[in-house]
């Protein structure tokens, strides 16, 4: 591996003084003139038929320029995910609904001068509903005979069934045979930014500029030209600062609402959600149910691996199935077997949409199958980590699932090796501490692995444009996006890497489709994986031509020359021959000779890699409270490269904190009775504050994956997956009862010790 100056060095963020100053602009800080207010009107039922609706009032208001119902609005079935076409979730979706179907759902929306006049015109809209029975449980919505949620489906949204081997047989065969059922409550996103978007129309042209707070500008543009009906050259993205994402901006939610009013109104829009919209009116990780079997030999060697999980996705599809296909697609990733089965659902229910957040069903899955693991081990006495460890994927074995994933490098055992030795769970066993009166003390891990793209199931392309400047710095044009998660400055990076000159050279224009090449955009953990291959690959084509202005200059051949921190030098010795600077001007200003150095570029991967993540949590649990306190949790990660050390840190621990908010708190209550969501403010809904924080013990194990632009894998996920899991095992641990959901509330804890114990007496 040669030796980077720029790449792996903790370069400060190109954005953290805009940010850190204020000086950073969001779509809630932009001045228009004639900006008007949008407010949507939103259905009180969980299930109904809009039988009329009487906006006069509305529109009489003072103030009001416009009033849309489902009679003004094109009605173009659409589903919001594009992947980055429409074709693989259902086109389920209208702008305004006539049947209504969660609590919140879309009837009517206002444009006005002032937010308080546009909420007082929603006041005066006089609507007659049906009201119908609504599904939220999903033995009901399976139920033979139920009542279809959407016409003609079921109320299933995708399907998928996969068996290798004979499981039904192995199962039979297996020496012992452990079963458990799990269940994953509805969580938020909680972005400190609440969805907000500006539209701005040219009324010459009628072309649409959004100006918003999303994670695919490129997708965004489609999918809006489709939904309204539009060319897509009527359809301009401009992605401003992200206040949050985590995979609830990754579609438009309701930006298609503020363009009709644009439209309607010929005047700038803005449309930003309450708080309390945010929480019950968007998308969600929706619940999740698992049933896990499997066989064992009785020396602890898996023979045979079964799951059946079930995705409550809420009223309509938006990512549909493909949440589900992702867990199918890592379900071997750790413990590979000869017979495995694998039999997933996505279906309908009366409530908020679920979708995309960080780590696409991972976080999930992984506390069902990590507890499962566990309770494998104590069933055969073993201890978890031997478990494990004769069971866990070693590089080179075959997989039946997810057997397109490269396999260039495996990070795992170093993963455990750092791990086990800074949690102490060696010593932990050795002399375990004696419980303290009501205290008992526990440890647990959790493993997991990840994709760092999402070929060969779905587009993955990336596109970026570098422009050389006449004193070699360059402007990098891109429209992945930066969400927070540091994307500008790990390709600005791997652009001063590749052309050889200071970071301080690159600047970034990044989330602007009518200025930045296409892009998948930041989901799936993809960016630095695939957009910095593209980076990479224009990067070098402006290099080229600037050696070969240099060997003109020079008067020798260009093969002898490269570039470093801003010099031309001679490849062999590396010594300085010229300032690069001097040979961008002469390329560029040469009397016969001259012209502009820029190159565009395009990637496509042909592989996709696994990273690979573990973490390991101590805790004490009072028995008699319920009360959990994390002592101490370690989170490893092999993810390749580190292209920023500081940054990746950053998405690390974040992302530990995140993964244990969803363990210890997060989870959005449904009214059974009216399908209404209980805790819609921040007071009610729980997230991890600085006071909850345990000590975190955050590691980067170091590989170099071929794969990469510069050995990276990706990132951005992963550290979102494990650190519940660990804390859960660490739970059970303690108080040897298997808790089969989570989040692990007091309440919860203390229930499930009560039951234990009476279930003994009993």
């Amino acid at each position: 591996m040669d030796k980077h100056f720029v790449v792996g060095q903790p370069v400060e963020r190109v954005d953290a003084y805009d940010k850190v100053t204020g000086k950073a602009t969001y779509v809630g800080d932009m001045k228009f003139d004639h900006l008007l207010q949008g407010k949507i009107l939103r259905s009180p039922y969980a299930h109904a038929i809009v039988k009329s609706i009487d906006t006069s009032k509305a529109k009489a208001l003072p103030g009001v320029r416009a009033v849309l119902t489902y009679d003004d609005v094109p009605h173009i079935p659409f589903t919001p995910c594009g992947h980055p076409l429409p074709f693989d979730s259902p086109l389920d979706s209208l702008i305004f609904e006539k049947e209504v179907r969660y609590v919140g759902d879309t009837v009517a929306a206002v444009a006005a001068d002032t937010k308080e006049i546009a909420e007082k015109a929603i006041s005066l809209i006089d609507v007659e509903y049906e009201e119908l029975p609504f599904l939220l449980k999903d033995e009901d919505i399976l139920a033979e005979g139920a009542m279809e949620i959407h016409k003609d489906s079921k109320n299933i949204i995708g399907e998928t069934f996969t068996e290798y081997g004979d499981v039904e047989a192995g199962l039979r065969d297996a020496d012992i045979v452990v079963e458990d059922e799990y269940r994953s409550p509805i969580v938020t996103h909680a972005q400190i930014e609440t969805h907000i978007s500006i539209v701005d129309i040219d009324n010459h042209t009628g072309k649409l500029t959004f100006y918003v707070s999303n994670q695919v500008p490129t997708i965004m543009r489609e999918r809006l030209a489709y939904i309204l009906g539009l060319p897509r050259r009527m359809v301009r993205i401009v992605k401003m600062t992200v206040g949050g994402g985590f995979g609830g901006k990754q579609e438009p939610v309701y930006e298609f609402i503020n363009a009709v009013l644009a439209q309607a109104c010929h005047c700038p829009v803005m449309l930003e959600l309450t708080r309390e919209e945010n929480l019950s009116c968007t998308r969600t990780r929706p619940s999740h149910y698992f049933k896990l079997r499997t066989g064992v030999t009785k020396d602890g060697k898996i023979t045979t691996r079964d799951l059946y999980t079930i995705r409550n996705n809420g009223a309509y599809a938006s990512h549909g199935h493909s949440v589900v296909l992702n867990e199918y697609g890592q379900f071997e990733g750790l413990y590979p077997c000869p017979n495995t089965r694998f039999d997933g659902k996505t279906i309908y229910s009366n409530q908020l949409i679920g979708a995309a957040m960080r780590a696409y069903g991972m976080p999930q899955y992984c506390i069902a199958n990590e507890s499962h693991i566990d309770h494998i081990a104590r069933t055969l006495g073993m201890d978890p980590l031997d478990f494990r460890l004769k069971n866990l994927y070693k590089q080179g074995d075959k997989r039946n699932f997810g057997n397109y994933y490269s396999d260039h490098t495996c990070g795992m055992p170093q993963v455990l090796e750092e791990g086990l030795k800074r949690i102490g769970y060696r010593e932990f066993r050795e002399n375990p501490p004696a419980d303290d009166g009501p205290i008992k003390y526990g440890i647990g891990m959790a493993l997991s692995t990840y994709q760092a793209c999402v070929f060969p199931f779905s587009c993955e392309m990336s596109g970026a444009r570098l422009m050389l400047q006449d004193d070699a710095s360059a402007t990098l044009f891109i429209n992945c996006t930066e969400i927070g998660q540091g994307t500008d400055t790990v390709m600005a990076q791997i652009a001063a890497e590749t052309l050889g000159v200071p970071f301080e050279w690159i600047s970034v224009v990044e989330g602007d489709t009518d200025l930045c090449p296409a892009d998948m955009g930041a989901y799936a953990s993809r960016q630095t994986y695939v957009t910095g291959q593209a980076v990479k690959k224009a990067t070098l084509q402006c290099k080229e031509q600037l050696l070969e202005r240099a060997g003109v200059m020079l008067e020798r051949p260009a093969e002898e020359l490269d570039t470093r921190m801003g010099k031309v030098i001679e490849k062999a010795t590396g010594k300085e021959l010229i300032d690069m600077p001097k040979v961008a001007e002469n390329m560029i200003y040469h009397l016969t000779e001259g012209g502009t150095c820029g190159y565009e570029a395009g990637f496509i991967p042909v592989e996709n890699v696994l990273e690979y993540m573990g973490s390991f949590a101590k805790v004490a649990v009072d028995t008699e409270t319920g009360k959990v306190e994390v002592l101490k949790l370690v989170t490893c990660m092999d993810c390749g490269n580190l292209i920023n050390p500081q940054t990746a840190m950053g998405q690390l621990t974040g992302g530990s904190i995140m993964s244990f908010g969803f363990g210890m708190m997060e989870q959005v209550l449904i009214d059974p009775k009216t399908g209404r969501v209980l805790n819609d403010t921040l007071l009610d809904y729980k997230i991890p504050t600085f006071a909850d924080v345990p000590d975190i013990d955050a590691q980067f194990i170091h590989t170099y994956d071929p794969a990469g632009a510069y050995g990276n894998k990706a990132l951005g996920e992963p550290p979102n997956i494990t650190p519940a899991a660990a804390i859960h095992n660490a739970v059970y641990d303690a108080i040897g009862v298997n808790i089969p959901t989570n989040p692990l509330t007091p309440e919860r804890v203390y229930e499930a010790i009560a039951s234990a114990k009476q279930g003994k007496e009993a």
